[in-house]
């Protein structure tokens, strides 16, 4: 019967129980929940009517007892929700055909069936007609049923149009049951899906589940179910799998066909799908096909293969490779090298050259040295460092070849590529596995604008790349390479690179490489000296150093460097050929300065100034310390200086000399007032000497003069002297004729011929030895007499301070009794006996 309005009762002619909302045959008791028969009009107020607390049992007698009326409020009630339910399952039907597993709209309708009146259905949002907005999108995003976002996002995935919230979405289905957790298995593990799904251990498990379960439900759809747990558990198809997965290779879905090829690695499938109209299809065949390392691909790869397909081939290929896979690949890319170079090469650096076969090695080399050196010289140079990355494969011939071919292609190398081909890793390693054809290529491309730069940076910092890249070569590669690029013809072409680049890396670790190889070739050419220095200043001092070393003589060293140096060092090479020098050696150094002054004063004013005033100091200091024998170059100094002030005055400051702030002939001039003055004082001293050299000659001659008459008079005293002496001695001889003298003990016995006096024997000084005037007077007659006083004293026992002491007391007590001296008198005048 026709129902006034729909409430899901009635599927085909089965009716839906109210109580447990299965279908039955129509007219009989619910077998699973033994609710009575309700006729599908009064479905959705049975319902209603459950739901307001009647017993399933009693219901059907209390729709019978209901009011026409209220039974009819009711079931609109029903039916009004309802219709908010077909809304989802119209929604439902709309993702079906994007699906694999059948029947999701009954499966919603069933499901609301258990939930209605109990639980209100969500309402859809009426979406615009303007929206160009694809429905299933819309629905994922605007939806409030769980249910609805789900298939959406199912829908999406199968079409693989998804966004990041819908797959994590599928991802989620999985953790429930049901026929939506049982798409989301077969969604994630079709081979379009697959690759891009990152599946955790407890995601496989419940895949494994879910596939299992569809294995047992859905009899139709064994193999695909046997695909997903084959994906999922990464194990070999169980035996009832593999079945299935054989019955899907004769199925007529070629999609399942081919995703049963997939996994079983069934070849003959799989190269069947090489001719399907679907290029996703054949692109996952071929990559399939090349990781079985299928003759038969590999055969059609070489004879029709193009650059698509070598791709898709390469993607997929073992490693490392059999000569038959490399065989084709490299005879498409010899067909198609433009479209191929970039990709032959990213598959080539996932196997290290130096670990391959030699027998693969060889048909790298083989084709390196036919195909290779045609191909733009930035490829070839990535080939290059792929070849020679790791030292143990640098020394084989395979190697070599690559290294032919690279040369062949830089030679043809264009202007604006060579600056990059300069920059790349590749071309280090070509510098120093290479040759004389280097040598050659170095001079040209260092006289190119467009690289020069680049190339002299490399090249002066080639040491310290060697020493990482290939320590074995030893020094002497470097240098080499430097001085091709320094070689004549165009070096002015490589001057000014070559001065920033040297600037840049002057402090690279093993730059004595280079220093040396400059300083060999300064010893060798004088001609190039002054260019050399020019474009190796930062290491000017390293070469000053070896021409020391090298050099003993400090004049044939500062002739050969001023000449060569730049002006603005002239100064200091005066002043180390002039400093701290002994005055004789200042003196014959002097005039090589003064030489190569005259030599560059009109060109360099300032500096040259700075230079003579450099050389005036020291000849000034050494001139003022008394080194007169420096007065006739001090003169020569003073006659030249004019004529140069002169010259630095009118001669042009060039801007190079504009660190020079002035010259310096104000301070020339203080050095020449110093040495005027030390002239002129010299001048005076010389005057003052010679005035006192002809006073000391008359001084000299009146000295003599007076010596003269010294000496004569001395003359004249000596013979006054000697006739005195003359006599004496005769006198004495008369004396010694009268015989001998009288001994001092004699004298103490004898008495002078006087009347004696009691004021003789008196005694005068009690306890003195010479108590008495007779005996006082006694030792002064012998002592006059005898003319050795103390032969007197020691015959009296006196000492000379006892006499001392006693002839004072006796003068002292004659004048205080003048009688003593009175007598005393006497006794001295009188004759003694």
């Amino acid at each position: 019967m026709a129902l006034p309005w729909e409430n899901g009762a009635l599927r085909g002619t089965r009716v839906r129980c109210p109580g447990c909302t299965r279908f039955n045959t129509p007219g009989i008791r619910c077998p699973n929940c033994a609710c009575g028969p309700v006729p599908p009009e009064h479905y959705g107020a049975a319902r209603m009517l459950l739901h307001a607390g009647v017993d399933r049992f009693s219901v059907v007698g209390r729709l019978e007892a209901l009011e026409p009326s209220l039974s009819w409020q009711l079931e609109s009630q029903y039916a009004a929700r309802w219709a908010d339910v077909l809304r989802v399952v119209a929604d439902v039907r709309e993702c079906q055909p994007f699906l694999t597993l059948p029947d999701f709209a009954e499966d919603a309708e069933d499901r609301w069936a258990e939930q209605l009146p109990w639980t209100q259905p969500p309402v859809p949002e009426s979406s615009s007609d303007e929206d160009d907005e694809d429905s299933l999108a819309a629905m994922f995003q605007r939806s409030q049923a769980p249910e609805l976002r789900q298939l959406a996002a199912l829908a999406k995935v199968q079409l693989r149009q998804d966004t990041r919230d819908m797959f994590s979405t599928v991802l989620s289905c999985l953790y429930q049951e049901g026929r939506a957790a049982m798409e989301a298995a077969l969604a994630l593990t079709r081979w379009r899906v697959w690759s891009r799904t990152r599946l955790q251990r407890q995601q496989r498990e419940l895949i494994e589940r879910h596939a299992r379960d569809i294995f047992a439900g859905f009899p139709e759809h064994t193999a695909r179910a046997a695909v997903a747990w084959v994906r999922a558990t990464g194990k070999p198809p169980e035996v009832d799998l593999l079945f299935a997965l054989r019955e899907g290779l004769r199925s007529p879905d070629e999609d399942l066909r081919f995703e049963c090829a997939l996994v079983l690695r069934d070849e003959p499938g799989l190269l069947a799908a090489l001719d399907s109209e679907d290029a996703e299809v054949v692109t996952e065949a071929r990559g399939a096909l090349a990781s079985l390392g299928s003759s038969a691909l590999l055969e059609r790869l070489r004879e029709t293969g193009d650059a698509a397909f070598v791709r898709d081939v390469l993607r997929r290929l073992p490693s490392p490779p059999t000569l038959e896979m490399l065989d084709a690949v490299l005879a498409v890319s010899a067909r198609e090298p433009d479209a191929l170079a970039d990709a032959v090469q990213s598959w080539a650096r996932n196997m290290p050259f130096e670990r391959l076969s030699p027998e693969v090695q060889a048909r790298w080399g083989a084709w390196a040295r036919d195909t290779l050196g045609t191909w733009p010289a930035r490829n070839v140079m990535r080939w290059l460092e792929w070849a020679t990355e790791e030292r143990e494969a640098r020394a084989t011939p395979a190697a070599r070849a690559f290294h032919d071919a690279a040369v062949r292609a830089l030679r043809v190398a264009p202007s604006s590529e060579r600056a990059e081909l300069v920059r790349a890793g590749a071309f280090t390693s070509l510098l120093a596995l290479g040759d004389v054809e280097e040598l050659t290529l170095v001079h040209s491309w260092a006289r190119d604008a467009a690289c020069a730069k680049e190339l002299l940076d490399l090249l002066v910092s080639l040491p310290g790349r060697l020493d990482r890249l290939a320590p074995e070569l030893g020094r002497g590669r470097s240098a080499r390479l430097l001085m091709a690029a320094w070689e004549r013809p165009a070096r002015a072409a490589v001057l000014a690179p070559l001065v920033k680049a040297v600037r840049s890396w002057s402090g690279i670790s093993g730059r004595e490489e280079l220093i040396d190889a400059v300083w060999l070739r300064f010893q060798r050419h004088p001609s190039e000296r002054a260019e050399l220095l020019a474009a190796f200043t930062p290491w000017r001092q390293e070469l000053w150093e070896r021409q020391l070393a090298a050099e003993p003589d400090a004049i044939a060293t500062f002739e050969t460097w001023w000449r060569a140096d730049s002006q603005l060092h002239l100064p200091g090479l005066v002043g180390w050929l002039l400093g701290d020098v002994p005055a004789q050696t200042l003196a014959e150094r002097l005039p090589v300065v003064w030489a190569a002054a005259e030599a560059r004063v009109d060109a360099w004013p300032r500096s040259t100034s700075h230079a003579v005033s450099s050389a005036s100091a020291p000849l000034n200091n050494a001139l003022r310390q008394g080194h007169d024998f420096l007065i006739p170059d001090v003169e020569r100094f003073m006659a030249w200086l004019p004529d140069f002030e002169r010259r630095v005055r009118e001669a042009p400051v060039a801007e190079a000399e504009s660190s020079y702030h002035r010259d310096l002939l104000e301070d020339i001039h203080v050095d020449v007032k110093m040495m005027g003055e030390y002239l002129e004082r010299r001048r005076d001293e010389e005057e003052r000497r010679r005035q006192d050299e002809l006073r000391r000659r008359v001084e000299e001659s009146r000295r003599r003069d007076q010596q003269r008459q010294i000496e004569l008079a001395q003359r004249e005293a000596d013979r006054i002297r000697q006739e005195q002496e003359d006599h004496r001695a005769r006198l004495m001889s008369a004396v010694a004729q009268m015989g001998t003298p009288m001994s001092p003990e004699r004298w103490f016995q004898s008495s002078p011929r006087v009347d004696a006096q009691d004021l003789d024997t008196e005694v005068i000084l009690p306890g003195a030895t010479l108590g008495t005037l007779l005996e006082y007077a006694r030792v002064l007659k012998a002592m006059s007499v005898c003319g050795n006083s103390l032969e007197v004293f020691e015959a009296r026992g006196l000492s000379i301070a006892d006499w001392s002491t006693e002839a004072q007391a006796w003068i002292q007590a004659m004048m205080r009794r003048p009688e003593l001296s009175v007598r005393f008198a006497q006794l001295l005048t009188a004759p003694w006996n």
